[in-house]
């Protein structure tokens, strides 16, 4: 996904050049503005999550309640649905439920607002939430899932659903520790996600040339002043100009996302948790072969 400051400063978001954009007709340099549903019975919050979301480029629609948002989607079809988990009358679990029941409205990704707790993540994705977001995320983590959720919603809108992998996706894991290589195979075992490991940036260079993976999950604990520079030799290499990538970052290596901010798609929290290893590597995987 390619992410781009407009012009005033603020943050823009913009869908991939070359297939996708031929796909939709448009210029790569005249990306549309991707629709979005917001849903949460809080008034204030609706509108502090309307302007968050309208700095990534987003054309946003939002609603007081679950059955407003039912009856608004009779007639409309947004890119990307989020909604608040905890609601009056109907929650944001049930929204979600009806709405992947729908042949019509189920391949529209659709976000659940939570909190930072296990509990909330997991029902999240047992009433069928493509993914999750948390209003006590850090901000630039926020954007980050925000402008993927964009992006996976722009891309299935242009072709109408995922399609089946032809081969087992890959993700290569950049870190000098090989204790996080041997934890994310462990995790990502039995979701048939092959693993290959690099223990420097040298080495990721040379696995990176000989063949380009589905995506990357680079540790931070590298000097982040030079992950940048870094970062964009990775994507002058032939078929790595749009390769995924999610940094692994404990709490205190968090301040150096905001400088790679345009060059990552996601962040995975260290030390690492299998839960959310296997969401948000397949989360990223589905974005990538969509």
């Amino acid at each position: 996904m390619n992410s781009k400051a407009s012009p005033d400063g603020k943050d823009a978001f913009s869908v991939p050049t070359g297939d996708l954009a031929a796909s939709l007709d448009l210029e790569p340099s005249d990306p549309p503005r991707p629709s979005l549903l917001f849903i949460d019975d809080d008034t204030y919050m609706r509108r502090l999550m309307t302007v968050r979301l309208e700095r990534l480029g987003a054309q946003v629609e939002s609603l007081p309640s679950a059955h407003a948002a039912l009856a608004y989607l009779e007639t409309h079809r947004p890119d990307v649905i989020i909604s608040d988990a905890v609601m009056p009358g109907m929650d944001g679990f049930e929204l979600c439920r009806q709405i992947k029941e729908n042949p019509l409205l189920q391949s529209i990704p659709f976000v659940i607002l939570t909190a930072l707790t296990r509990d909330l993540r997991q029902r999240s994705i047992q009433a069928g939430a493509d993914d999750f977001l948390s209003k006590l995320e850090i901000e630039v983590v926020f954007r980050l899932r925000a402008r993927l959720a964009l992006d996976l919603g722009v891309r299935l809108a242009a072709q109408g659903s995922d399609e089946a992998p032809a081969e087992a996706p890959r993700l290569l894991v950049v870190s000098a520790a090989k204790l996080i290589q041997t934890q994310l195979e462990t995790h990502l075992l039995k979701d048939g996600i092959l693993v290959q490991g690099a223990t420097s940036l040298k080495e990721a260079l040379a696995a990176l040339q000989a063949a380009p993976p589905d995506a990357m999950a680079l540790d931070l604990a590298f000097e982040p002043r030079h992950l940048g520079e870094w970062i964009d030799q990775v994507r002058a290499l032939p078929g790595c100009s749009a390769l995924n990538i999610l940094a692994l970052a404990s709490k205190e290596e968090e301040p150096g996302l905001a400088a790679l901010e345009y060059h990552l798609q996601d962040r995975l929290l260290k030390p690492l948790d299998g839960q959310e290893s296997r969401h948000r590597v397949k989360y990223l995987m589905r974005v990538a072969r969509t």
